[in-house]
């Protein structure tokens, strides 16, 4: 049984390594299959034919080279690589009818190499002659463009060369190298030697294109630098001629010097133009551009400040008036109203810098024009003066009504102050009529004291009123405190009234529980020597209005806001 078993394994084994090696060759014969198909087609390429079809073009030189390369290439292929190929397979199949797998596995890579390098030769040298013909082509077709630039450049330089000014003899002899590296592109195209051409046709092409570029800008260049910026200058040398002429100061006045030097700049512009550097050109040009704007703004700023010096003399004139007229209506006004009334804020003072200041402006003024008349002043240094003076008439003129509404206020402020004095004091005498006749037995003395109190402070107002000089700021002062204590005294005296009239009528109300409640009772007796003697109504109210409400819950509240809802206010 055991012997059996081994031997079945050892069968299963050998199928096992059969059906392995049957799998194996049968897959290398099919990639050998594969391999030798694209050989084939590798073969039934017509390179030879392409290669003859090369042949035909007038190559020389490098070109000439890089085609017996890729012949020389093919020709191996042909005659060596397709064979080996074919040798290679054979090996392949050889090997794989045996068992030596690493072997044919090797053998089969090498195989795949070999068509890999066959075929990468091939696209190689395919790619080759395809550039080859088309770089004939291309420059075939460039030594037409070329030609029929070269001959429009020409004829556009010789016919408009006044267009190119200094540039014109530069632009000629780069013109003449473009036309000698031409013709040496032409001969070398002719003679088929494209790999030497090219690198001439690349730098000839970049230069073409360079050379159009000069001769588009060029024009614009040179008609700025000898006409444009011309006339401008001579513009601006005639402008500020007659504007001298005209009476125009300019500050520093180096307008000549300026034009002078910016024509300087426009001659050494022009010679880089002759050189053809236009790069430079461009961006003097810009900078010429900007002196000769900053050339007219400054004569544009004497012009136009020249119109707003003569509107500012209209103006500073009437202000000038104005603050004079102002300035002596507040000296009148302040004599007249110094003969009753203290001034505390230095009317008068300021008035008098005020003065000083507006005469300073109108010697000011008056140098101004002097040194206008004598042309040792500019239009737009005068604006400036002119506006620094404008903003401090302003700045008077604010001052000066300013004082005015201060003093103004001062006559019809006394008024109002003795009107409110009296009124205060008649509601002081009105107070203290109406406590009289509620028959009091007494008042509290912080509340006598406050009440002389506010009457000795209506005496001070009054004596203030009637000084020789008001200080009207310290009658207002003692009228806002008059006012808030007369508030006061309006609330305690309504206060103690209540006090005491609620007293009153407790003690009327307690003496239903004087014979039947002690403690009503030696209340009542308790209350009523507060009220009498103390004047403290306060205290009596409270004392009492306890003892009640403990024999009769909530009868103190009840008999209070009964008393507000009908009271009326003993001062109005």
């Amino acid at each position: 049984m055991f012997n059996f078993t081994v031997l079945a394994i050892i069968l299963l084994l050998v199928v096992i390594a059969y059906l392995a090696i049957f799998v194996m060759q049968r897959t290398t014969v099919k990639k050998v299959s594969d391999l030798r198909a694209r050989k084939d087609q590798l073969e039934s390429l017509k390179v030879r034919e392409e290669l003859v079809e090369g042949r035909k073009l007038p190559l020389t030189g490098q070109s000439l080279k890089n085609y017996q390369k890729f012949e020389s290439s093919f020709n191996d292929v042909q005659n060596n690589k397709f064979l080996k190929i074919d040798q290679q397979a054979n090996l392949v199949l050889f090997e794989a009818r045996g068992i030596n797998f690493i072997k044919t596995r090797n053998e089969l890579e090498r195989l795949q190499g070999m068509v890999d390098d066959t075929e990468t030769t091939i696209k190689d040298v395919r790619a080759g002659l395809l550039d080859l013909k088309k770089t004939d082509e291309e420059h075939r077709e460039a030594i037409n463009d070329l030609k029929k630039k070269y001959e429009g450049l020409r004829k556009h330089l010789l016919a408009e060369n006044f267009k190119f000014g200094p540039a014109n003899p530069a632009l000629d002899k780069f013109l003449s190298q473009l036309e000698a590296d031409y013709d040496e592109f032409t001969e070398l195209t002719e003679n088929g030697d494209h790999a030497t051409a090219s690198d001439i046709y690349e730098q000839l092409a970049m230069e073409t294109t360079q050379m159009e570029k000069m001769m588009a800008d060029i024009p614009d260049l040179f008609d700025q630098l000898n006409i444009k910026y011309v006339d401008q200058l001579n513009e601006l040398a005639q402008g500020h001629t007659k504007l001298v002429e005209a009476g125009y100061v300019f500050p520093n006045d180096s307008v000549e010097q300026e034009l002078q030097a910016i024509d300087s700049q426009r001659q050494q512009v022009l010679n880089l133009l002759a050189d053809l550097k236009l790069k430079e050109v461009t961006e003097q040009t810009g900078y010429i551009e900007q002196r000769i704007d900053a050339m007219y703004e400054t004569m544009e700023t004497e012009v136009t400040a020249r119109k707003h010096v003569t509107k500012n003399a209209d103006r500073l004139s009437s202000d000038l008036l104005r603050l004079r007229e102002q300035n002596q209506t507040l000296s009148i006004e302040l004599d007249r109203l110094g003969q009753s009334f203290q001034f505390n804020h230095k009317e008068l003072e300021t008035r008098r810098t005020l003065l000083e200041q507006i005469n300073m402006a109108e010697e000011q003024i008056n140098h101004n024009d002097d040194l206008l008349e004598a042309k040792e002043i500019s239009y737009s240094e005068l604006q400036i003066q002119q506006e620094k003076l404008l903003k401090q008439f302003e700045e008077i003129e604010t001052q000066q009504v300013d004082i005015w509404d201060k003093i103004s206020g001062l006559e019809k402020a006394d008024r109002s102050a003795r009107q409110l004095g009296g009124q205060y004091q008649k509601e002081v005498e009105a107070i203290k009529h109406a406590v009289e006749r509620m028959n009091l037995p007494g008042l509290p003395v912080a509340y006598l004291e406050y009440f002389y109190a506010v009457s000795n402070e209506l005496k001070r107002l009054a004596k203030s009123l009637n000084t020789n000089l008001i200080d009207m700021d310290e009658v207002q002062r003692q009228l806002n405190i008059v006012s808030a204590d007369i508030d006061t005294l309006k609330e305690k005296t309504e206060e103690i009234v209540d006090q005491a009239a609620l007293t009153e009528q407790l003690l009327q109300y307690a003496n239903r529980y004087r014979a039947s409640n002690e403690r009503v009772a030696a209340a009542s007796e308790q209350a009523r020597m507060f009220y009498e003697r103390d004047y403290n109504f306060k205290q009596a109210m409270d004392i009492l209005g306890s003892a009640l409400d403990s024999a009769e819950p909530g009868v103190y509240e009840r008999l209070v806001d009964s008393y507000m809802r009908r009271k009326t206010p003993l001062v109005k």
